[in-house]
């Protein structure tokens, strides 16, 4: 039987792997030799090759064969076909007219998971893009616009004591007059300086007694603003303490009797200065009188010199010094600035701050002529014409501009004059004015006008145009109220809700008040110029035929 199997049983030859090996080789190795520098064609399947690649060696491992970068299937035929030397003389070429497939991406393999090496491999050109990105960064940047321009023009047009006052010679001269006449010769006086808000009273007295001082040698200077004074009594307090001698009390009790004493003892000249003297204004008028009384007492030694807006403050509040005329003081009147005065002090204070560049000439122009129509105050023109840098000035820095650092100038480096990158101009100007007189005159419209509001300011005005005084009493108002709304065929308000009503035009700036104890015997007055009340009520009809039909 065992022999029987044996003999039917066919042997199974398996092929030598080794051999097989072997014989791939030596064709190999003769193929090249004799083909050396020739065009080699690679077979797409080999069935020579083993099965698994890691028993491959040599040329069946395709060793010799440049190896070519993972990616995909066109960009590593780019780079297979650039101008590659491959090993031992030999050129791969590949069949350029098929057509380059991508093979499909396996499952969960996605663009994004490419390893940073392969992603610099698949972008040759981004180290170059970055490059050039680095050099534009560092060749220019973002900076925040230059506004030191605008500071300096800010600090010029304060409201300040100027250095040069223009406009006030003449007036300027009779205050000097009068310093040398009664200061430097120890002659008791005294003068009263009147004019409007903004008009230089003030600053040019000031800058006379800093750039006087020659004048004032042993003399003894006060000066008081009354407007901080809580009453008009409370001068007399605030004149003792200014001008006793150190060591000795005050006036105790009777401080006007002591007070007299002190003025008409020996000892050196007193300039008293009084500013706001109008808010001295009492009952009677006891503290003004006494206060004018004093240079013409007995071996006085006091000079006065009384600043107030009042124009006709003496002549129409102190009468009795109409009839004591050695103790009249000197008048002295400051007009409204014009607008030709009005643009040189702007003009001026631009020049000294190097600012010509900063506002244009036609927005200086516009400014003078309406403040200049309107009050005539300098300090308001210069008030407008900082906010209105001001405005500017914020608009520019929240800009940001692209420059080249060979433009940029560095702090330390920084250039005297730096361009102007933004000009204010009469839109400016005009958006800064209605700010300041376009909310008080307009009101935000007619409707937050009441109509009773209107007819009060109507009558105010028939007052002060028949009687041609500037302040009427709260109850010479009322009638010409009261008449002026039967006229109308209107109802008229009781006395206490036309107060109610003249606090209310005050709050915006219209009508102005001095109260008094009674009621009735409050003063009232226009803040606001004629020719602006029909601008101010937007009502031309209602105006003209109040004003047609009279009181």
């Amino acid at each position: 039987m065992p022999s029987t199997r044996s003999h039917s049983q066919s042997s199974i030859q398996f092929p030598k792997t080794k051999t097989a090996k072997l014989q791939t080789k030596a064709g190999l190795r003769v193929r090249a030799k004799s083909d050396i520098g020739a065009t080699v064609t690679l077979s797409p399947v080999s069935n020579a090759l083993p099965l698994s690649p890691r028993k491959r060696l040599g040329d069946d491992n395709l060793c010799n064969i440049p190896r070519s970068t993972r990616c995909s299937p066109p960009k590593q035929s780019r780079n297979e076909n650039g101008p590659q030397s491959p090993a031992k003389g030999r050129r791969l070429i590949f069949d350029q007219s098929q057509p380059a497939t991508t093979p499909p991406l396996r499952k969960g393999q996605g663009s994004s998971a490419v390893s940073p090496q392969k992603r610099s491999q698949e972008t040759p050109s981004s180290s170059s893009v970055r490059l050039l990105l680095e050099k534009a960064s560092v060749c220019t940047q973002l900076f925040k616009q230059d506004g030191s321009c605008y500071q300096q023009v800010k600090s010029a047009l304060n409201t300040a004591v100027p250095e040069r006052l223009l406009a006030r010679e003449m007036e300027t001269a009779t205050i000097l007059s009068f310093l040398k006449t009664h200061v430097s010769c120890e002659k008791p006086g005294s003068l009263y300086i009147s004019g409007a808000p903004g008009t230089g009273k003030t600053a040019c007295l000031h800058k006379l007694l800093q750039e006087n001082k020659e004048i004032l040698k042993g003399c003894k200077t006060v000066y008081i603003n009354c407007m901080s004074l809580r009453s008009s009594q409370a001068v007399f307090p605030a004149i003792a303490e200014k001008i006793r001698e150190p060591g000795k009390p005050s006036g105790g009790k009777d401080m006007l009797r002591s007070l007299e004493k002190q003025v008409t003892s020996k000892g050196a000249i007193i300039l008293l200065v009084l500013d706001e003297m109008d808010q001295l204004d009492s009952r009677g008028h006891d503290v003004l009188y006494t206060v004018f009384e004093w240079p013409w007492l007995l071996n006085s030694r006091i000079v006065l010199i009384g600043i107030a807006n009042a124009l006709d403050l003496t002549d129409r509040i102190l009468p009795r010094l109409q009839a004591r005329p050695h103790c009249r003081p000197q008048l002295l009147n400051f007009a409204p600035y014009t607008k030709d005065q009005i643009a040189t002090i702007l003009q001026d204070r631009l020049t000294q701050a190097s600012g010509d560049q900063v506002l244009d000439n036609a927005a200086i122009q516009f400014c003078a002529r309406k403040v200049s129509a309107v009050s005539g105050d300098a300090r308001k023109a210069l008030d407008i014409c900082r906010r209105a840098v001001e405005i500017v000035e914020s608009d520019v820095r929240s800009q940001t501009v692209v420059k080249p650092l060979s433009q940029c100038v560095s702090p330390d480096k920084e250039s005297v004059s730096s361009p102007v990158p933004k000009k204010v101009s009469l839109p400016h100007i005009s958006r800064v004015l209605s700010d300041v007189y376009g909310d008080k005159m307009a009101g935000g419209g007619e409707e937050s006008f009441p109509l009773q509001q209107k007819l009060v300011v109507c009558s105010l005005l028939l007052l002060t145009q028949q009687k041609k005084m500037k302040e009427v009493t709260l109850g010479k108002l009322h009638e010409a109220y009261s008449k002026v709304c039967r006229k109308q065929q209107m109802e008229p308000v009781g006395q206490s809700e036309c107060l109610s009503l003249c606090q209310l035009l005050e709050t915006r700036g219209v009508l102005g008040l001095k109260r008094s104890k009674e009621a009735r015997l409050t003063k009232v007055s226009l803040k606001i110029e004629e020719r602006d009340i029909e601008y101010t009520f937007k009502d031309k009809i209602l105006i003209g035929n109040v004003l047609h039909a009279g009181i």
